[in-house]
């Protein structure tokens, strides 16, 4: 292990989880979580949706059942880590809220604490879809200067999680245990700084994590800018979570009349015309493409498989609702669009 901790201590924030003194202190600075978000790495959720919900105008993501069950696995998860690994069950401490002890923005939500030389380390704990394995590394890669390496790859956004929680805790060491549903196959990683003095400084050239804290740290007082009024709230954008708290923001005033930019009106009509227009123009290929196809599963040009028919039933409330569609392939496999 790098040699880089801090001296510093991060501040336990002593609350509930899940209690709403937890999500006041939460709203009050940037945690893992929202710094996800604020990088763009996030596929649930927007700046323009989490600024607006730090300000209390729009509400809290509601719990799924899919955010309930990596819940329940976090502490099967947790043991299958500790099996691989030398820590006892005393070393492996409960979740808990840290505010960082030189930023007291800087915030994080533990999973799991480790408990080593009078330092905490943070474990990541996730339940991933087999379907998205592919963005995890594994086994050992050939380095472009040759040597055997273990590719330690992990998702950018628990990449980027894991950088913000050391960050906190003020250690150069953070740990990811994820189980992939439904296989249940298990695998961990750890995210380390290289060997450097420059450790929390971002003036490292050599240690990428340093250069990536420094840059995740920029961005976060950024943010916080934004919510002192320091500078202009995030503007809308194209995601779902921006339209969701855009519609979250306003609720609609019968009879209420508001003029809008008229260029802006037209754009989106144009755009609305075009959608209309190539949902027709998909729906007339793929009827084609069935044709040609028959009754066969996969469609391949020159031998290539380019599609695939997906036929299932989904229960919708007290209703069955058939599906029968076709799922592009492309080279890095099935794309769900």
């Amino acid at each position: 292990m790098p040699e880089t901790e801090r001296t510093t201590m991060p501040e336990l924030i002593d609350v509930m989880p899940g209690s709403p003194e937890w999500l006041a202190a939460r709203r009050q600075g940037v945690t893992a979580t929202d710094i996800v978000t604020i990088l763009g790495l996030s596929a649930w959720d927007s700046v323009y949706s989490l600024f607006w919900r730090k300000l209390g105008q729009v509400p809290e993501v509601p719990d799924t059942d899919r955010f309930r069950l990596g819940c329940h696995l976090e502490p099967y998860i947790v043991e299958r880590w500790r099996l691989e690994h030398v820590y006892g069950l005393n070393n492996i401490q409960p979740g808990i809220l840290v505010r960082s002890s030189e930023r007291a923005w800087q915030m994080a939500t533990i999973d799991r604490w480790l408990v080593q030389d009078d330092c905490g380390l943070p474990l990541e704990v996730k339940s991933w879809a087999d379907a998205d394995k592919r963005s995890w590394g594994q086994g050992e890669v050939v380095d472009d200067d040759g040597p055997l390496v273990y590719d330690d790859q992990v998702p950018p956004a628990v990449r980027a999680q894991v950088l913000w929680q050391m960050d906190v805790m003020g250690v150069a060491t953070g740990h990811v245990g994820v189980v992939f549903l439904p296989s249940g196959e298990f695998r961990s990683y750890t995210i380390e700084h290289s060997d450097c003095d420059a450790h929390g400084t971002g003036n490292s050239v050599d240690c990428r994590a340093c250069a990536d804290q420094y840059l995740m740290t920029e961005a976060g007082e950024a943010f916080m800018g934004r919510l002192r009024l320091e500078l202009p709230p995030p503007d809308p954008d194209a995601s779902m979570a921006t339209l969701a708290a855009v519609r979250a923001r306003f609720t609609r005033q019968p009879d209420k009349q508001a003029d809008v930019d008229g260029t802006l009106h037209a754009a989106w009509s144009d755009a609305k015309d075009l959608v209309a227009h190539y949902e027709a123009k998909v729906r007339g290929y793929e009827s084609e493409l069935r044709e040609q196809a028959g009754e066969a599963q996969v469609l391949c040009v020159d031998g290539q498989p380019v599609a695939r028919r997906i036929v299932s039933d989904a229960k919708v409330k007290a209703h069955t609702r058939h599906m029968d569609y076709l799922r592009r392939i492309t080279p890095k496999g099935d794309n769900d669009e």
